[in-house]
Parts: C-alpha cells; structure tokens; sequence
C-alpha cells in the first residue's frame, strides 16, 4: 500500500460527491459554481491511479509467472462486485424497479449487472448512475494483462503505435467534438477512449521506477509534492475558461499525473501527513464513498421530503457527507474485505 495514494483517492471522491451536490446549483454558473461541478475531474484520477497501482501491484508479478493471469481477474472481481452489486440492489428500491418491470427493463439491469452500460450511449446512467465508471474499470482490467505482455514486457512497435494514436485521436476529438451532443458520451463515457487515462497511469508507474533507478539520492520530494498541488490546483481552477470537451481528460493528463507521481515516492513533508492513519482509513472507504454517494444524496432528500424538514442546501451537504461517510464504512468493514477474502480464497486457487 502506498499510503499517500490511498488517502488522495478520499479527496477525489470527496471532489465527484461536491460534483453532485452543488452548493451553488440554483446561481448562474459562475466561478463557485464552477469549483464544485468540476469535482467530476476526480474520476480521471481514479482511472490514472488505477493503471498506476495495477502496474505497482502486478506487472512484475505477471512478468515473472509469480502470479497467473486467473489470479488477478479473481482479485479484481473480487474487489469490485460485492459493493457493486450491493449499490445496484439498492438503487433498485429508489426506482421501485420491482413495481411493473418490463422485459426490457430485466435487459437493461443485465447489462448493468454486467458492467457493459458505459458501451452503450444513453445507458450509462441507468440505475446506479455512477457505476458507470466501473463499467470502465472492468474493461481496463479485461485488458491489463495483455497491456502489461504486449506494451512493457514486450514493447511491441505496433502496440506503442496503437496507443500513441489513440492519444492524439482523443486531442483532436476534444477539439473537434466542442459543443457537440456525442462529446460527453465520446470523451467522458467511452471506455475506447477513456482507457488512455489507465495506460498513462502503467506508463507513469515504469516511468517512476526508470526515475528512482536513476535518482536513488533525490532530497527534493517535498518541493516536488507542493509543486504537483499547486499545479493541480491552477488547472482546477483554470478549467473554468477551458471549454469542457478538454476538460474530460486531455487537461488533466499532466497535473494528475504529476500528483500521482509525486506522492508515489512518499518521501515528502506532505506525504507524511497523508499517511496518518485517519487519512489512509478513509483513502480505504473511498471506493464504497464514492459508489454509495449518489444513492445517499437521494435517499436524505427522500427522507427529509417525507419527514417534512427543510434544511438549506449546506445542511443537506453536511448530512449526506456524514451518512455517507458512515455507510462507506460499515460497507468496507462488514461487506466489501470479507466478501473480497472469501471470493480470493475461494476462487484464487
């Protein structure tokens, strides 16, 4: 575990929780309202993190046969489908999906169950709306395996030609899809174009390895770690004059990159603070955080409906944050580390 990493995925669920819970929703979209709708930026981090720590994790493992190809889809299923398939049971009872289901509405939650909605433009929302990302991740870790033989252990010319267009494709697509309809679904959805950002991640993990073999004596991490925040920082708020088919990814390739690379050391004044175990527990509960967060959104707001409670916006942010954090972690504790030992030991072998 590299604990610095860990506790930032909080921080960027925490920005896609403030993305769908807008203090500013009902102003013209001015600069506070930009700051919080542009949460939505922490999802290419958790794609970048993802190839970055997979990479960390398994690629010298794979390379070696020290680990099988089984092994990590089990580890992967196993991380993701107990609370998966927990959030599309209760997104089910917000729909009242059980009332007059149709045929194609028993089509549409297989597709869901299945993790193939992203694939499919204006299916992407249905049910648990943010499981869509998963839909995602789960192709990326289809393809892991065969990124890891063919890019890095192989380095075959026709791979690293494949990756390099697809990443000039996805520039000139946020350039050419500005204001257009397809540009969120293309640019935001698109697993086909959205596993760049997974890739890059691989490719920043075997760059940072080239850098510590190179630089065993570095002393700067703390200047590093302050200058990736800072440059984070700027782009977040400098998106607000960038138009939004860039925003999806391509502005935030360098800035997360950067963050992620930096704290990956874990050798700063920063790091350190991020390492406290408060911060790396909530780091842990940020997978359940973020795939419960909308569904608790949802639910305060039923609640205080039928109890007749008018609280102001802040008030209904500070109670979901709180029973959200809460459910994230009985969820972690009680459901997703025991099903996730259970399926490995079971299935593992």
């Amino acid at each position: 575990m590299i604990k610095p990493l860990t506790s930032l995925r909080f921080v960027f669920a925490f920005l896609v929780f403030m993305s769908h819970m807008n203090l500013f929703l009902h102003e013209e979209p001015g600069f506070l309202w930009h700051l919080f709708r542009e949460g939505y930026a922490g999802v290419s981090f958790f794609f970048m993190l993802s190839g970055f720590i997979l990479a960390y994790t398994y690629q010298q493992r794979l390379i070696e046969g020290t680990a099988t190809v089984r092994s990590f889809y089990v580890a992967r299923v196993a991380r993701i489908y107990p609370l998966h398939l927990l959030a599309l049971l209760a997104s089910l009872f917000f729909l009242q999906f059980f009332v007059h289901p149709s045929a194609g509405d028993f089509g549409e939650l297989a597709i869901n169950t299945l993790l193939l909605q992203s694939f499919i433009p204006g299916q992407e929302f249905l049910f648990n709306s943010v499981s869509w990302s998963l839909s995602d991740e789960a192709f990326f870790y289809a393809l892991f395996p065969v990124i890891i033989f063919s890019t890095v252990r192989d380095r075959r010319r026709g791979a690293l030609t494949l990756w390099s267009l697809l990443g000039i494709g996805i520039v000139l697509s946020a350039y050419l899809l500005r204001n257009n309809p397809w540009e969120h679904w293309t640019l935001y959805i698109n697993p086909l174009f959205r596993i760049f950002d997974f890739v890059l991640g691989i490719a920043l993990y075997n760059l940072c390895r080239w850098w510590e073999s190179r630089h065993p004596q570095q002393r700067h991490y703390t200047r590093l770690e302050w200058l990736a925040l800072l440059l984070l920082v700027a782009a977040y708020c400098l998106a607000f004059f960038i138009p939004v088919s860039f925003r999806r990814s391509v502005w935030y390739w360098l800035p997360m990159g950067l963050l992620i690379a930096s704290f990956y050391f874990h050798r700063g004044t920063l790091s350190r603070l991020l390492s406290h175990p408060l911060c790396v527990k909530l780091g842990e509960i940020s997978f359940a955080f973020y795939l419960f967060h909308y569904l608790v959104i949802q639910g305060v707001r039923i609640v205080l409906h039928h109890l007749h409670l008018s609280l102001p916006l802040a008030g209904e942010f500070v109670v979901a944050l709180v029973t959200n954090v809460a459910a994230a972690y009985i969820a972690h504790q009680y459901i997703e580390q025991p099903l996730n030992r259970l399926i490995r030991k079971r299935f593992s072998s």
